[in-house]
Protein backbone atom coordinates (compact mmCIF):
# COMPACT_ATOMS: atom_id res chain seq x y z
CA UNK A 1 0.00 0.00 0.00
CA UNK A 2 1.33 3.41 -1.17
CA UNK A 3 1.45 6.81 -0.39
CA UNK A 4 -2.61 8.00 -0.19
CA UNK A 5 -2.53 11.15 -2.47
CA UNK A 6 -3.98 14.50 -0.91
CA UNK A 7 -6.98 16.16 -1.87
CA UNK A 8 -6.45 19.71 -0.63
CA UNK A 9 -3.89 22.14 -0.01
CA UNK A 10 -3.47 24.17 3.59
CA UNK A 11 -1.19 26.30 4.76
CA UNK A 12 -1.61 29.60 7.28
CA UNK A 13 -1.88 31.86 3.76
CA UNK A 14 -3.58 29.39 1.39
CA UNK A 15 -6.40 26.96 1.38
CA UNK A 16 -6.80 25.26 -1.60
CA UNK A 17 -9.42 22.41 -2.88
CA UNK A 18 -7.78 21.33 -5.36
CA UNK A 19 -4.08 19.92 -5.23
CA UNK A 20 -3.40 20.61 -9.03
CA UNK A 21 -4.45 24.38 -8.16
CA UNK A 22 -1.85 24.19 -5.76
CA UNK A 23 0.99 22.87 -7.44
CA UNK A 24 0.89 26.05 -9.13
CA UNK A 25 1.08 27.91 -6.34
CA UNK A 26 4.13 25.43 -4.48
CA UNK A 27 6.15 26.43 -7.75
CA UNK A 28 5.35 30.50 -7.37
CA UNK A 29 6.34 29.54 -3.88
CA UNK A 30 9.57 27.77 -4.60
CA UNK A 31 10.51 31.01 -6.86
CA UNK A 32 10.14 33.32 -4.86
CA UNK A 33 11.88 32.08 -1.51
CA UNK A 34 14.46 31.15 -4.90
CA UNK A 35 14.69 34.52 -5.51
CA UNK A 36 15.18 35.95 -2.36
CA UNK A 37 17.37 33.43 -1.31
CA UNK A 38 19.79 34.29 -4.59
CA UNK A 39 19.51 37.49 -3.42
CA UNK A 40 20.62 37.11 0.32
CA UNK A 41 23.89 35.08 -1.08
CA UNK A 42 24.81 37.57 -3.29
CA UNK A 43 25.28 39.48 -0.26
CA UNK A 44 26.49 37.13 1.72
CA UNK A 45 29.33 37.03 -1.36
CA UNK A 46 29.88 40.72 -1.82
CA UNK A 47 30.89 40.92 1.89
CA UNK A 48 28.00 41.25 3.80
CA UNK A 49 27.57 39.69 7.08
CA UNK A 50 27.28 35.88 7.31
CA UNK A 51 27.94 35.87 11.31
CA UNK A 52 24.25 34.24 11.93
CA UNK A 53 23.40 31.19 12.33
CA UNK A 54 20.58 30.77 9.99
CA UNK A 55 22.23 31.73 7.75
CA UNK A 56 23.12 29.19 4.42
CA UNK A 57 26.58 30.79 4.52
CA UNK A 58 27.25 30.74 7.94
CA UNK A 59 31.18 29.82 8.80
CA UNK A 60 31.89 30.00 5.32
CA UNK A 61 35.19 32.05 3.97
CA UNK A 62 34.85 34.80 2.62
CA UNK A 63 38.27 34.29 0.44
CA UNK A 64 37.59 30.95 -0.43
CA UNK A 65 35.24 28.87 0.20
CA UNK A 66 32.36 30.89 0.70
CA UNK A 67 32.44 31.80 -3.60
CA UNK A 68 32.44 28.40 -4.46
CA UNK A 69 29.72 27.17 -2.19
CA UNK A 70 27.88 30.68 -2.76
CA UNK A 71 28.14 30.17 -6.58
CA UNK A 72 26.65 26.45 -6.03
CA UNK A 73 23.82 27.26 -4.05
CA UNK A 74 23.10 30.14 -6.90
CA UNK A 75 23.47 27.81 -9.42
CA UNK A 76 21.26 25.08 -7.62
CA UNK A 77 18.61 27.76 -6.84
CA UNK A 78 18.71 28.97 -10.29
CA UNK A 79 17.81 25.29 -12.00
CA UNK A 80 15.13 25.22 -9.01
CA UNK A 81 13.59 27.62 -10.65
CA UNK A 82 13.81 26.30 -13.86
CA UNK A 83 12.33 23.00 -11.94
CA UNK A 84 9.40 24.95 -11.07
CA UNK A 85 8.57 26.08 -15.01
CA UNK A 86 8.79 22.21 -15.95
CA UNK A 87 6.30 21.99 -13.23
CA UNK A 88 3.85 24.09 -14.07
CA UNK A 89 3.86 22.93 -17.68
CA UNK A 90 3.62 19.01 -16.85
CA UNK A 91 0.34 20.23 -14.72
CA UNK A 92 -1.15 22.16 -17.71
CA UNK A 93 0.10 19.30 -19.95
CA UNK A 94 -0.21 16.45 -17.78
CA UNK A 95 3.09 14.88 -18.01
CA UNK A 96 4.56 13.52 -15.11
CA UNK A 97 7.90 13.34 -16.28
CA UNK A 98 8.31 17.57 -16.27
CA UNK A 99 7.18 17.26 -12.72
CA UNK A 100 10.21 15.09 -11.52
CA UNK A 101 12.81 17.25 -11.54
CA UNK A 102 11.23 19.44 -9.29
CA UNK A 103 10.63 16.42 -6.90
CA UNK A 104 13.97 15.99 -6.83
CA UNK A 105 15.54 19.50 -6.86
CA UNK A 106 12.87 19.87 -3.46
CA UNK A 107 13.99 16.77 -2.27
CA UNK A 108 17.34 17.78 -2.01
CA UNK A 109 16.60 21.23 -0.67
CA UNK A 110 14.88 19.52 2.21
CA UNK A 111 17.64 17.02 2.77
CA UNK A 112 20.20 19.96 3.25
CA UNK A 113 18.01 21.89 5.17
CA UNK A 114 17.83 18.59 7.79
CA UNK A 115 21.47 18.10 7.55
CA UNK A 116 22.16 21.82 8.12
CA UNK A 117 19.77 21.89 11.23
CA UNK A 118 21.64 18.83 12.49
CA UNK A 119 24.95 20.62 12.00
CA UNK A 120 23.85 23.24 13.62
CA UNK A 121 22.74 21.22 16.69
CA UNK A 122 26.21 18.99 16.62
CA UNK A 123 29.08 22.07 16.28
CA UNK A 124 27.20 24.32 18.46
CA UNK A 125 24.89 22.71 21.41
CA UNK A 126 26.31 24.17 23.84
CA UNK A 127 24.50 27.40 22.69
CA UNK A 128 20.93 27.61 23.59
CA UNK A 129 19.32 29.43 20.60
CA UNK A 130 20.93 27.17 18.21
CA UNK A 131 18.17 24.74 19.14
CA UNK A 132 15.59 27.72 18.43
CA UNK A 133 17.26 28.50 15.32
CA UNK A 134 17.18 24.42 14.25
CA UNK A 135 13.79 24.24 15.06
CA UNK A 136 12.82 26.99 12.95
CA UNK A 137 14.99 25.50 10.40
CA UNK A 138 12.76 22.30 11.01
CA UNK A 139 9.69 23.87 11.05
CA UNK A 140 10.36 25.57 7.26
CA UNK A 141 11.73 21.95 6.12
CA UNK A 142 8.27 20.41 7.45
CA UNK A 143 6.39 22.79 5.57
CA UNK A 144 8.65 22.27 2.70
CA UNK A 145 8.04 18.51 2.96
CA UNK A 146 3.99 19.19 2.90
CA UNK A 147 4.39 20.63 -0.68
CA UNK A 148 6.30 18.03 -1.72
CA UNK A 149 3.90 15.54 -0.83
CA UNK A 150 1.28 17.79 -2.45
CA UNK A 151 2.75 17.84 -5.75
CA UNK A 152 3.73 13.99 -5.27
CA UNK A 153 -0.29 13.59 -4.98
CA UNK A 154 -0.49 15.41 -7.96
CA UNK A 155 2.13 12.80 -9.80
CA UNK A 156 -0.15 10.00 -8.42
CA UNK A 157 -3.26 11.47 -9.55
CA UNK A 158 -2.03 11.56 -12.87
CA UNK A 159 -0.58 8.44 -13.05
CA UNK A 160 -3.57 6.72 -11.80
CA UNK A 161 -5.41 8.63 -14.60
CA UNK A 162 -2.84 7.61 -17.20
CA UNK A 163 -2.41 4.11 -16.38
CA UNK A 164 -4.22 1.29 -18.75
CA UNK A 165 -7.10 -0.08 -18.06
CA UNK A 166 -6.99 -2.89 -19.98
CA UNK A 167 -10.04 -6.03 -19.71
CA UNK A 168 -9.81 -9.19 -20.69
CA UNK A 169 -12.39 -10.21 -23.19
CA UNK A 170 -12.18 -14.24 -22.91
CA UNK A 171 -15.03 -15.81 -25.10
Amino acid sequence: MGLLPLEAFWSPCLWIEDVKEACKAIAFYICAISIVLITFICFDMDGGDSTQLYNPLFEADVKQSMKFVGGFAIAFLILLIGTCGLLVLGIRSMTRGLMIPFLIGLGILILFQFIFGLWLLGGYYIYLQVVLYTLCIWLWMSYNIYCWLAVYSQYLIFEKLQSPNIELLIP
